[in-house]
């Protein structure tokens, strides 16, 4: 007698949950076997459910970026043996192919949060007026590029300074992309866009009176976008993502005076979850660096560490484009001291109090930024537009 067989089916209810603990790579590769798969890894509720799991399943793993002009490179550290590897990857490829080749001032037009990055670049009219030419959305996991609706209602002038900011809320799952513009008559105004919700930008009260450096890297935390503020006080404005509200932190009182917003030996870091100034002024004469962190064990205060580099500072050249918070509590330190094709990272546990470092092999050429990431399924499928269009008129 012949048996008869029931294939058995698993109910969507449950290919959902189990999905949503799955780690973006296994995702990924998911995509390809159906279409059903394929439209549930780019829904946007399964987004929302699968970024509520994120943080419990990745254990603060995090994509690790070295840029060398407009070719990026992956590094993949080996736990195993201490070693690392490098290879050409495609991850920004798309976008550099949507704005023909990373801007001017990359580092500083640069800025990721959550697994999205925001990237932005100014063109000139025959007047020399600066004018924003794009605002660019890009997911590094989904390969997705969106460019933001150009800002209308506004003259700018050959003084004009725009500031980009992106911030993750994690209460409400939402990103928010921030512009700050400094103009050279009024005082400084800035906007707000939605990502998934707005369809156009929305003005915002911003009634300090300090502006914001251009040429300074933003960092947000917990959905707080954080800056260096200037005139008329060194301060640091801190933006609530979620409130839409900017508040302003006093720095430290033996960094007032000492901060050039033209130098790069100081920038924003997180630490422990907390705002913190890394500070090497003075590394090369006293082999020191300065942490300071605020709020670590008083509200509205700083807390101030220094700590050595392992090799001193002899042939060392500190760049804040090469330092970026690694693996949790780490900082890492990349650069090449002694061939072009060898990269040294070295990273400080700031709770351990402890350094350790890798090399990796490979390196084309001495390393101009890195970048470090985590993973998101986030969808910028209708969020701006593909293309973008250079905009010379005010209004």
């Amino acid at each position: 007698m012949a048996t008869q067989t029931k294939q058995e089916s698993i109910p969507q209810d449950i290919i959902i949950q189990i999905f949503s603990w799955l780690p973006i790579k296994s995702l990924m590769r998911f995509k390809c076997v159906s279409k059903f798969y394929n439209s549930l890894v780019l829904e946007r509720n399964f987004g929302d459910l699968h970024l509520s799991h994120y943080f419990k399943i990745s254990r603060g793993d995090t994509k690790f970026i070295a840029r060398v002009k407009d070719v990026c490179y992956a590094i993949e550290e080996h736990d195993e043996d201490g070693s690392a590897t490098m290879h050409q990857t495609e991850c920004f490829n798309k976008l550099y192919d949507h704005i023909n080749g990373p801007p001017d001032e990359y580092q500083d037009h640069f800025m990721c949060d959550n697994g999205l990055c925001c990237i932005w670049d100014v063109t000139y009219n025959a007047m020399g007026d600066v004018f924003l030419k794009y605002i660019a959305i890009y997911n590094p996991t989904t390969r997705e590029v969106r460019f933001l609706p150009h800002l209308k209602d506004f003259e700018p002038t050959s003084f004009t300074y725009y500031i980009c900011s992106i911030g993750f809320e994690p209460k409400e799952n939402k990103y928010k992309v921030l512009l700050v513009i400094n103009f050279s008559i009024e005082l400084s105004r800035a906007w707000v866009f939605t990502l998934g919700i707005d369809k156009s930008w929305r003005e915002i009260k911003f009634e300090h009176g300090y502006d914001i450096p251009p040429y300074r890297s933003g960092i947000c935390i917990s959905g707080i976008i954080y800056r260096f503020g200037g005139a008329p006080e060194s301060c640091i404005a801190a933006f609530d993502v979620k409130s839409e509200i900017f508040r302003s932190i006093p720095t430290c009182r033996e960094l007032v005076n000492t901060l050039d917003v033209s130098k790069y030996d100081y920038m924003l870091i997180e630490v422990e979850g907390k705002i913190a100034i890394l500070e090497f002024l003075d590394f090369w004469f006293t082999e020191d660096i300065h942490l300071w962190i605020f709020g670590e064990t008083r509200k509205d205060e700083w807390e101030h560490h220094i700590f050595r580099f392992p090799l001193g500072s002899e042939g060392i050249y500190l760049r804040s484009h090469r330092i970026r918070k690694y693996r949790g509590e780490e900082i890492v330190f990349a650069m090449n001291i002694t061939a072009n094709d060898v990269l040294v990272c070295f990273c400080y546990d700031v709770k351990k109090k402890s350094w350790r470092h890798f090399e990796v092999q490979g390196s084309p050429v001495s390393v101009g930024s890195i970048c470090i990431y985590a993973e998101s399924l986030f969808s910028l499928e209708n969020i701006g537009s593909t293309h973008h269009q250079v905009q010379l008129q005010g209004n």
